[in-house]
């Protein structure tokens, strides 16, 4: 076992809660709620692939059951960024297709699974075909850079582009966590997506300033 795999785990799990939290008790704001409530079911997803970690005989359902739940915080942060769509009609067709995709993405890296494993390093490898890969970065993609612009807009300004880069380098790093499996690699992505979960929660969860524009 890697401890700094188990702790980068760990790390993210509680990371990703507490940012989570924080914008989901944001009532008062639709959008930050449910980009709070995305971010509470990845850290779900965390947390279950955090277990097949630990116990390898669970594995391959951890990661199946982890993968239902990332994908559900992908179709509420697709929820998030049609909002803007008034008709509502239309709003909600977008929703079916956006459920139509993801349901897709799961059935495609399902049959095609090449099975998971925790490597001689101890890094866990979803082991993904090439073309669930592309699939998986697509939908990360498009559903989270939509919303982490519609966050932002309503952030003060220094506040906003904390969030708007620190948001972008975690989307990027979590490409990296799905397309590399080159130790060196996954050791740095890991340094910066914990360093920037740092900045996040010292910016958004224990400072009350970031949020005064939005009282």
């Amino acid at each position: 076992m890697n401890i700094s795999v188990v702790v980068f785990f760990a790390f993210n799990v509680v990371a990703t809660a507490l940012l989570g939290g924080t914008f989901a008790g944001r009532k008062d704001n639709k959008t930050f709620k449910f980009f709070g409530i995305a971010l509470l079911l990845n850290a779900a997803a965390f947390a279950i692939w955090s277990f097949g970690l630990l116990s390898p005989g669970n594995l391959l359902g951890s990661v199946t059951l982890g993968a239902v739940v990332f994908l559900a915080s992908l179709v509420v942060m697709f929820y998030v960024a049609v909002q803007n769509v008034r008709n509502v009609r239309t709003r909600w067709l977008w929703m079916i297709l956006g459920l139509a995709v993801v349901s897709g993405i799961f059935y495609v890296g399902h049959i095609t699974a090449l099975g998971a494993y925790i490597s001689q390093e101890g890094f866990l490898f979803f082991n993904l075909s090439s073309v669930v890969q592309m699939l998986y970065i697509f939908a990360l993609a498009l559903a989270v850079f939509p919303v982490i612009d519609a966050v932002a807009s309503g952030l003060k300004s220094i506040y906003s582009e904390i969030f708007r880069y620190g948001m972008i380098a975690q989307v990027c790093s979590g490409i990296m966590l799905i397309t590399s499996k080159d130790s060196q690699v996954l050791y740095g992505v890991g340094w910066i997506i914990g360093l920037v979960y740092i900045l996040l929660l010292v910016t958004f969860v224990f400072n009350s300033k970031a949020w005064h524009k939005t009282d």
